[in-house]
């Protein structure tokens, strides 16, 4: 079962797709909230695999919850505002429902959580896993032309780039390759590889320098100098406590 919070100032918004959702017999609804304070109270006691996420709360916006959440918990922003669609894409959200929900949007979000969060591997992850004497120290990337096998302490960070992941090499080489960060995610030794936000994983070993900004942001600088990862407040919270 794929477990998800409703966050809403509107009751009858949240009855409205409590009863959408019920069509789906793989969805439980693990908590519902009306305003900021209770969200964040929620979302820490339920643990959900998702929460849809309206954008104008009664005291704050949806969207600070949103960059607060860990990169497992997937965002389905849900407004009557599609001004604030911009504003779901910055904190990397699933997909982005205006209101009234429609049920065919509604089922296409739902089927790209399902993508995401699968209940077990697909046929497809299962035959693209190296074999196991390839993946001791070696990830195996398979791009749309070729499939290379790169050694784990040759890589400096991944980005999520849809379905894809860019994998950022010391020597300042990058492969977009098939699958989805969690499927790398999966592969990777932690440490040195951790998962800082819902689109970066970067390897430990690799970092030469972090430049922390008064913002709460922060740069991290790689051993080879040539890439630079920009990180947002709740990211680099995550990555001082690794350090």
């Amino acid at each position: 079962m794929l477990r998800v919070v409703l966050v809403d100032d509107e009751p009858s918004a949240r009855r409205g797709l409590r009863r959408m959702l019920s069509r789906f017999p793989d969805i439980t609804i693990a908590g519902e909230a009306g305003d900021l304070v209770s969200a964040r109270d929620m979302m820490n006691r339920a643990r959900p695999d998702a929460v849809f996420l309206d954008v104008e709360l009664t005291n704050g916006k949806g969207l600070d919850l949103a960059a607060d959440l860990p990169p497992d918990t997937f965002v389905i922003v849900v407004s009557a505002y599609d001004l604030y669609a911009i504003d779901a894409f910055d904190v990397a959200a699933l997909d982005f429902l205006v209101k009234p929900v429609k049920p065919e949007r509604l089922e296409t979000a739902i089927g790209r959580l399902r993508e995401r969060l699968p209940m077990r591997p697909s046929a497809q992850e299962k035959s693209a896993s190296p074999a196991p004497e390839t993946a001791q120290d070696r990830l195996q990337l398979k791009t749309s032309s070729t499939s290379i096998l790169v050694s784990h302490e040759a890589i400096s960070f991944l980005r999520a780039e849809g379905d894809y992941t860019r994998v950022y090499l010391e020597n300042g080489q990058q492969h977009l390759a098939n699958g989805l960060l969690r499927v790398f995610e999966n592969r990777l030794p932690a440490p040195p590889f951790h998962r800082l936000d819902r689109s970066t994983i970067v390897n430990s070993a690799q970092i030469r320098r972090v430049d922390w900004h008064a913002s709460g942001r922060s740069s991290i600088h790689f051993s080879t100098g040539t890439n630079v990862v920009e990180l947002g407040r709740p990211a680099s919270k995550r990555l001082r406590s690794l350090l």
